[in-house]
C-alpha cells in the first residue's frame, strides 16, 4: 500500500517554487522566429505553469517566487491571482526584470526556444523569502532542477528542504533540466534537452536522498543519475533515493517506480496529434499532483497525469491550456468515443470555466435582445438556419 508523506489535513496543498516568467509564442504555425510577426503572451515557468495547473485541477497551490517591479512582473502578478493560486511567499523587486522565453511553433518536433533569463527575478529567491510558518501549512513543496543552476539559488533551495523535511512536508524534484540554463549550450539553443555533465549530476544527487516525489523525462533521469542507460540510471536513483521515481515518455505515457524497479505501474496513455509540445510535462505533472495530493491510487494518478499532458500539445500555450478537473475527466471518458473530443462544444465549455474566470469578478459586454423575431433576423443576416436558435 502506498505511504503517503504529508498531513492531509493541511491547508495548502502544494508551495511552488522556482521559474515563473512570461512565455512569447509566435502565432505563425510553421514559421521560422525570424519571420514571425506576432506572438501571445502567456504565463510560463515550470514552477509557474504547475501552479496554475494544480489550481486548476482543484489544488490549492501557492506560487514561491520573485518577480520583476515591472509591467511583466505585474502581467504574472495578476494571472496568478486570477487562476486563485496563493502569491503570500511571491516577492517582488526593482533590480531584477521578469524573465522571457520567446517559442516559435513548427509541429510535431521543431520548437526553437529563446531564454531571455540574465539574472532575472526568479533567480533571487534567498533563504529570508523561506517562511517556515507558510511551509508547516503545506502538504507538499515542489522544487526544480534550474533552482540548482546558481550557487545562490543552491543555498536557497538547499534552506528551502531543510525548513520542509523536519515540519512534515514532502518534497517533489522537477527534474527540469534545460543545458541551456546551466551555462552548458549556446544562448541560442534553448531547445536542447540534454548534456551530459558530471557537474550538474553531482548537484542533483546532493538533492535526491531528500526527496519523496522524483519526475523527470528519459535524458533528465539520464542526467540525475549520470549513466545513459535507462536501467542503469534508475538503478543509481533507486541507492541514493527512496521516493516515488516517475519517468515521463512522451505519447506512451509514464513508468512509476516505488520500488521494484522491474514492475512498473502504468496508466492509460492518450496518443493525440500534436500543435506544441512545450509545457506538456509541467500539465503531467499537475495532473499527477491532483491524484497524489489526494491519495489516489498510482495508476489513476498516471491516468490524470497523461491525460493532462496529451490535452496540452493540441493547443498554443502551456498554463492557459491546462485543464480545470471536469475537462480532464469528460476528456478521458470521452477519448474513445470521439476522435474529435478536443473540438468538442462540450470540452471547449469545460476550457472556458478557467479560461474566462469567475463571472462575477469580471466586467461582462452582454447583448440583450427583447423578442425572438431579433435572433431570427441575427440569423437570417447571418445565413444561418433560425433552427439553431435554442428554443
Amino acid at each position: 500500500m502506498t505511504q503517503f508523506p504529508f498531513d492531509n489535513q493541511r491547508p495548502i496543498d502544494l508551495i511552488c517554487m522556482g521559474r515563473v516568467a512570461v512565455d512569447l509564442y509566435a502565432e505563425q504555425i510553421y514559421s521560422p522566429l525570424s519571420k514571425a510577426q506576432t506572438f501571445r503572451c502567456y504565463l510560463g515557468g515550470c514552477a509557474g505553469n504547475i501552479a496554475v495547473g494544480t489550481s486548476r485541477q482543484g489544488l490549492q497551490s501557492a506560487m514561491f517566487s520573485c518577480i520583476g517591479q515591472d509591467e511583466m512582473g505585474k502581467f504574472l502578478l495578476n494571472t496568478l491571482r486570477k487562476e486563485n493560486v496563493d502569491t503570500t511567499l511571491l516577492r517582488q523587486t526593482p533590480h531584477h526584470l521578469t524573465g522571457l522565453v520567446i517559442l516559435g511553433v513548427n509541429p510535431p518536433d521543431e520548437f526553437p526556444l529563446l531564454f531571455y533569463r540574465e539574472n532575472c527575478a526568479d533567480m533571487q529567491i534567498t533563504a529570508e523569502d523561506c517562511d517556515p510558518s507558510f511551509f508547516k501549512k503545506a502538504k507538499a513543496l515542489l522544487i526544480t532542477g534550474t533552482g540548482f543552476s546558481t550557487e545562490s539559488m543552491r543555498k536557497t533551495s538547499h534552506h528551502a528542504i531543510d525548513l520542509a523535511k523536519p515540519c512534515g512536508t514532502a518534497v517533489i524534484m522537477d527534474l527540469d533540466y534545460r543545458p541551456v540554463l546551466w551555462g552548458l549550450a549556446e544562448k541560442g539553443e534553448g531547445e536542447q534537452r540534454y548534456h551530459a555533465s558530471p557537474t550538474v549530476t553531482a548537484h542533483y544527487q546532493k538533492i535526491l536522498p531528500h526527496c519523496d516525489l522524483i519526475v523527470g523525462t528519459e535524458e533528465e533521469i539520464f542526467i540525475a543519475s549520470g549513466s545513459d542507460h535507462l536501467q542503469t540510471a534508475l538503478q543509481t536513483i533507486r541507492q541514493l533515493t527512496h521516493a516515488t521515481i516517475v519517468l515521463k515518455r512522451g505519447e506512451k505515457g509514464c513508468e512509476i517506480y516505488e520500488k521494484d524497479l522491474n514492475q512498473p505501474i502504468t496508466g492509460k496513455s492518450y496518443p493525440i496529434q500534436i500543435l506544441n509540445v512545450l509545457g506538456a510535462g509541467d500539465a503531467f505533472m499537475s495532473g499527477l499532483l491532483r491524484g497524489w495530493l489526494r491519495k489516489e491510487p498510482w495508476e489513476t494518478c498516471a491516468e490524470y497525469a497523461n491525460a493532462c499532458g496529451a490535452i496540452v500539445v493540441t493547443r498554443h500555450g502551456c498554463a492557459s491550456a491546462i485543464p480545470n478537473f471536469e475537462e480532464m475527466q469528460y476528456f478521458i471518458s470521452h477519448y474513445n468515443k470521439d476522435q474529435n473530443i478536443l473540438s468538442s462544444r462540450a470540452i471547449k465549455r469545460l476550457h472556458s470555466y478557467s479560461t474566462v474566470g469567475n463571472p462575477a469578478k469580471e466586467t461582462l459586454f452582454i447583448l440583450a435582445y427583447d423578442h425572438r423575431w431579433q435572433f431570427e433576423k441575427s440569423a437570417m443576416d447571418a445565413g444561418k438556419s433560425i433552427s439553431l436558435i435554442k428554443k
